[in-house]
């Protein structure tokens, strides 16, 4: 299986890279964007100037990216006592992974779940890892080694990923979508890199609503509003097949997974109504309940 590469995230066009000067341009004639290295991690972030709440979230992650696994742990062991390693497994376990499988991890943080990822495609497999935090990515870098696996760290914004369409078996990312700048076209992004049929995992704070009312709940929601971020199901792409939700840590996360389908769904409004009193009853119904 061909590695795959990086290219433009804007133009979609090829990438020159140039180590020695720490350059990395693309080869669009239109318009030109030069990218650069973070000591030898390729910064392949766009747009050059980000969004606010993205570019809040770099920094505010380049600067707690020591402390960063301890506040983690700490949260997911206030919630009832959630086993951490386990529940990581379980949502790695979502993605059927195999060796020699080609995955993508979009906010590799410092590496947790990337630990896993690439420890179920050995041997052969290829990992991209990237990251919106130099920092974070740095750690991760220091932490995932595997020789029996291809491993690319690059740091890059969710809603423009430096690949060609359907480029990976499968994606993961746990832990920043609802931060992002630009959630729908993160999904959009996310969901046209991996091949039809391939499997994507993506999950993040949100308190199952049927919890809402309870006080210790309220509290936390209180004192971290991630928490009482809905479920961002209105932003799936519409070729998203075998949709499943879970509910992990107490059920104060989701985690939302699905494989890629060929098309949009169609429903066929020109389908002659076989029985008019079924439907004008299911009509009735509806606005009963509405």
């Amino acid at each position: 299986m061909k590695k795959p590469a990086y290219i433009c995230p804007k133009t979609h066009t090829k990438l020159n890279f140039d180590a020695q000067n720490q350059v990395i341009s693309n080869t669009s004639i239109d318009e030109s964007i030069q990218f650069q290295y973070r000591g030898d991690i390729p910064d392949l972030c766009y747009p050059l100037e980000l969004l606010e709440a993205d570019r809040n979230e770099q920094l505010s992650y380049n600067d707690a990216y020591l402390r960063y696994d301890r506040g983690v742990s700490w949260v997911f062991e206030s919630l009832n006592n959630s086993d951490e390693a386990a529940t990581r497994q379980k949502m790695i376990g979502m993605l059927g992974l195999k060796p020699g499988m080609t995955v993508l991890e979009v906010g590799a943080g410092t590496g947790n779940d990337s630990a896993l990822i690439v420890e179920q495609i050995a041997p052969g497999g290829t990992a991209f890892l990237s990251d919106l935090s130099p920092n974070m990515l740095k750690l991760a870098k220091e932490k995932v080694k595997n020789d029996a696996v291809d491993i690319s760290f690059f740091i890059a914004n969710a809603a423009y990923l430096p690949f060609e369409d359907e480029s990976f078996d499968c994606l993961f990312h746990f832990g920043g979508i609802n931060t992002f700048g630009d959630i729908e076209k993160a999904f959009l992004e996310m969901t046209r890199v991996v091949k039809k049929g391939g499997k994507i995992v993506i999950g993040d704070e949100s308190v199952a609503p049927w919890l809402y009312d309870q006080e210790s709940y309220q509290i936390l929601m209180k004192a971290n509003p991630m928490f009482d971020v809905a479920v961002p199901l209105k932003y799936l792409p519409k070729n998203v097949e075998n949709l499943a939700l879970h509910w992990i840590f107490g059920n104060a996360f989701y985690v939302l997974e699905y494989n890629v389908g060929n098309t949009a769904p169609i429903v066929n409004v020109d389908l002659p109504i076989p029985n008019k009193n079924f439907i004008d009853n299911w009509r009735k119904r509806a606005e009963k309940n509405s």
